[in-house]
């Protein structure tokens, strides 16, 4: 219900707007009091370009519109106007001054459409009295349309059922105007089925809401702790949220005036974030340059969004002009969707007369699935930016724990996720502890010789086995490994090395020849060991050069580094498989996507024909049945009119019988 009182105020408010053209800076809503009964009454002011005599009587007589589809105007006094102030209440009451033109003077006319003069006359017809008076010499004089007592009878009427009794007080609804603008009054005002005025004007001083028993709370709750949700929860009771969001954009210097303050413009799109930007053109326009043709999309979620407030919808404007606010396309039982708002204006629909809705139309339609098909996709892309748990993502986890089982399977130890790129050496002091080289670099992997130094891009990890029995430290690169026990294996000490020892007494390697350069540097080709960055013949040459003995290299290690080599090409080229299997996946997605948007589109419009015809096929079978209806009632006719000629004949036939015997 108070929807549909706000839309009958935003068809006056489009008149106001569309007079921007012919100068109006503002138009001003607010509530004065009846001097008759002091009811309250609904005052709305414009400083347009006004209207003439002749104006005035097409905007006063039910069934004519000014309405032009070719311009971008969207009131225009048309027959919005009537069926609006029809819906605030039973009577209004209008006062226009236009400025003087070319060929005519500066006009100022009354009229007066009240329900309540029809009903207590018993008229049959519609009657609008209207007078009109002209700026004559500097002094206002009646302008006679037809007759003088016609003019007379007509201000009598207005005074008799208007709030103003005399004409003196009719002249006082000028007095605040400048040369041109128009004044709208409408009064006796609906009620409710308590004897209250529909629209509330006590609970707010500024404001205009609307008295409904079915008002939800905790919807004001809501929108005074989730501000950036306000107009969504609040745009359906009151008037100052809907102005706000009402027009897309303000034409520069105009002003919406309620109850003395000036109704801020709000862009919706200032509510969002993680915001996109789309384009839509309809189906059928792809060649067309028209700007008209296409929409702009801004899609997001509501700042609030992460508190989950149950938010979300489309707002749709057509020429400046909200129509559907908060339209939504996917309606779901669950939380998908929650929190997404998108703004956009669609010039390339047509809405229905009452500018609540869009005409069904194929065009329509197609924009509704494609609305549809954009919250989806934005949905499953970001929901997890605001809490929500991602489908999408966790089915890309679990692809991601099947291939690290895989390599688990292949023997090898994986720490972290294997699909992030880590660097490999940890940040670490330099540990105390007995048998560490004092010299030896800090920036070390964390290692463990119980398996083969593998480089993947994660973490290179070592599975130490405890012991009980500490061997000997040092570094011997010609031991075998022993994979069977449960020791570390034991090293040599080599030659430059000093050691931190456990007690007081210190002990250094028997050889302190080379530099520090040097050890920094066997250090160096040591970590691209531990890296697996180095091929085996390259390795053996290093290691062989570092332990200075010229000993060949390990064959195990060799043989172990060669494997690595190979389980790395395997894994790259499962990797490029898998990258190949998921681009042809995406790309066969989209096809389907498409196909399903096309075949959806199909379905649309062929329920659209199927509903055309279906509603043509019911009006012939109704206009057959009253076809039918009326033939059976003229044969009846014809029949008893028949009946009643055979009577009638047989009796002449009689009468004439009766005569003949008289005469013969």
């Amino acid at each position: 219900m108070g929807s549909r009182r706000y839309l009958a105020v935003a068809e006056i408010l489009d008149n106001s707007m569309d007079e921007v053209k012919n100068g109006a800076t503002f138009v001003n809503v607010d509530m004065v009091r009846n001097p008759r009964d002091g009811s309250p009454m609904l005052y709305i002011e414009d400083n347009g370009g006004g209207m003439t005599p002749e104006r005035m009587r097409e905007c006063m007589s039910l069934g004519f519109s000014t309405k032009s589809k070719s311009g971008n105007t969207i009131g225009q006094y048309g027959n919005g106007f009537k069926t609006s102030t029809m819906r605030l209440g039973a009577d209004v009451i209008v006062f226009s001054r236009s400025p003087a033109d070319v060929g005519r003077r500066a006009t100022q006319s009354i009229g007066l459409l009240s329900f309540t003069f029809l009903r207590s006359t018993g008229h049959d017809d519609i009657v609008v009295p209207m007078v009109d008076y002209e700026l004559k010499d500097g002094m206002i004089c009646p302008l006679i349309r037809s007759t003088a007592n016609d003019w007379v009878h007509n201000l009598q009427t207005i005074q008799q059922w208007s709030p103003y009794c005399t004409e003196h007080d009719l002249f006082t609804q000028f007095f605040g105007m400048t040369e041109k603008g128009t004044k709208v009054i409408i009064y006796n005002l609906w009620e409710d089925e308590h004897g209250r005025v529909e629209l509330d004007f006590e609970s707010d001083s500024h404001d205009i809401q609307v008295r409904n028993e079915d008002l939800d709370e905790r919807k004001i709750a809501m929108a005074q702790r989730y501000t950036h949700s306000r107009h969504y929860l609040t745009y359906q009771h009151s008037l100052r949220s809907y102005a706000s969001i009402l027009y897309y954009r303000y034409p520069p210097g105009f002003r919406i005036i309620l109850r003395g303050q000036d109704v801020r413009h709000h862009d919706l799109a200032e509510d969002l974030m993680y915001t996109q930007e789309l384009s839509y053109k309809p189906q059928g326009f792809e060649s067309s340059r028209d700007v008209k043709m296409v929409a702009r999309v801004v899609m997001g979620f509501v700042k609030d969004a992460k508190e989950h407030v149950d938010v979300q919808g489309f707002s749709v404007y057509h020429k400046n002009r909200l129509i559907k606010p908060f339209w939504r396309v996917w309606n779901t039982a669950g939380s998908d969707g929650r929190g997404i708002v998108g703004v956009l204006e669609a010039n390339f629909v047509e809405p229905a007369h009452d500018k609540q809705s869009f005409e069904r139309t194929a065009v329509l339609s197609r924009l509704e699935l494609r609305l549809l098909q954009m919250q989806k996709l934005y949905w499953a892309n970001n929901c997890h930016l605001v809490g929500y748990v991602n489908k999408k993502l966790n089915r890309r986890n679990s692809r991601q724990a099947a291939a690290e089982a895989d390599l688990n399977a292949c023997g090898f130890q994986v720490e972290g996720n294997p699909f992030d790129k880590l660097d490999p050496l940890i940040e670490g002091a330099r540990l105390n502890i007995p048998g560490f080289p004092v010299n030896m670099p800090v920036h070390m992997p964390r290692l463990d010789i119980s398996s083969p130094p593998i480089d993947m891009g994660f973490h290179l990890v070592y599975r130490n086995r405890s012991t009980s029995k500490r061997g000997p430290p040092g570094l011997d690169l010609s031991y075998e490994i022993d994979r069977s026990g449960s020791g570390t294996p034991e090293v040599s000490t080599p030659k430059n090395f000093m050691w931190q020892g456990s007690g007081p007494d210190a002990r250094e390697s028997p050889e302190v020849g080379k530099s520090k350069e040097d050890l920094a540097n066997g250090f160096d080709t040591l970590q691209m060991v531990m890296r697996g960055a180095a091929d085996p013949v390259t390795l053996n040459g290093m290691l062989t050069s570092m332990n200075g003995q010229g000993q060949p290299f390990d064959n195990e290690i060799t043989r172990e580094l060669e494997e690595n080599k190979h389980l790395r090409d395997r894994l790259r080229k499962l990797e490029q498989a898998d990258e190949k299997s998921l681009h042809f996946e995406i790309d066969r997605n989209r096809k389907l996507e498409a196909l399903l948007l096309d075949m959806e589109q199909q379905e649309a419009v062929d329920r659209r024909c199927l509903e055309q015809c279906t509603r043509e096929r019911d009006n012939l079978q109704a206009a057959i049945a009253e076809e039918r209806r009326l033939h059976e009632h003229d044969d009846e006719d014809m029949r008893k009119n028949l009946k009643v000629a055979l009577l009638r004949a047989r009796e002449l036939e009689a009468e004439n019988n009766r005569l003949r015997l008289l005469h013969n």
